[in-house]
Order: C-alpha cells, then structure tokens, then sequence
C-alpha cells in the first residue's frame, strides 16, 4: 500500500459514496487506475466493505467504555464467545494495562447498561468491571 492508496483510503473513510471520478480527480489519476487500485484495496481485506451510520435523535442510547477485568486462566476465544452473542457491545479490544479488556458498549437506557454490568459480571471468565460513560463526542472520525 503506498500513499496513493492511503489518499483513496481516506477519501473513501470520508465518504464511502464518493465517486471514483472525484477521488480521480483528488489523487490525479484516471478512473480506470482508482477502479484498480480500490478493487485490489477490496481483494486484499484493506477494504472490508461500506457502512451507513446512522445519527441517533437527541442521543437517547447511552454510551459507555467498560474496562473487564479477567481472571488469569481468561482466553481469548472465551472473551469473543461472550461478546459477539451481545449486540451492545459495539467493539472489543484487548490492551495492556491495568484491565485485560476494554469495550465500547451501546445500551437504551441507564437499566440496560446496569443489566448488561451484571451479565458481564456472572460470567466466570470476568472478575469486575468498570464503566465509564460517554457524554458528548468531540470528534468523531476516522483515521489511517
């Protein structure tokens, strides 16, 4: 990947409807070499495929950043099970530092986030948690 991929990247981060013309026209090269190179992006798995986000109104969902803290005999593959059966966590990383996990979760309310606490909490893999909500977003974008 070089830079002129990286531009049509970012462009397409940007907006994942612009036209192959106008990245053309931004990285100045023809539509049939932006065709090539973002079909050879997709083949690749750089470009793993196009979302629509939605805008909530008023911001009804809470959001939350919730540190999990496992046991030492924790795997992996026992983390994902318990996360990908749940819709409200929205990403999942594992990271150094004093928790073993951290995910960014969406609930409906205050009750829901509560529920989805002690859900975590009773699975054998995870000693505490530790939630922290999200108020207002600064920026919100995406970067290479």
């Amino acid at each position: 990947m070089d830079a002129v991929d990286r531009q049509i990247l970012n462009r397409l981060v940007v907006n994942g409807r612009a036209s192959l013309t106008d990245i053309a026209t931004e990285v100045s090269l023809s539509v049939p070499a932006v065709k090539r190179r973002v079909t050879r992006l997709e083949r690749d798995g750089i470009i793993r495929g196009y979302t629509t986000i939605v805008a909530e109104p008023g911001n009804s969902r809470i959001h939350a950043l919730v540190e999990v803290f496992c046991t030492e005999h924790a795997q992996r593959e026992d983390a994902v099970r318990l996360f990908e059966s749940r819709p409200e966590v929205r990403l999942a990383y594992t990271v150094a530092g004093d928790s073993d996990l951290i995910l960014l979760v969406r609930t409906d309310n205050a009750d829901h986030l509560e529920q989805l606490l002690i859900d975590l909490r009773s699975h054998p893999i995870v000693l505490r948690t530790r939630a922290q909500l999200m108020l207002n977003s600064l920026i919100d974008r995406v970067t290479l």
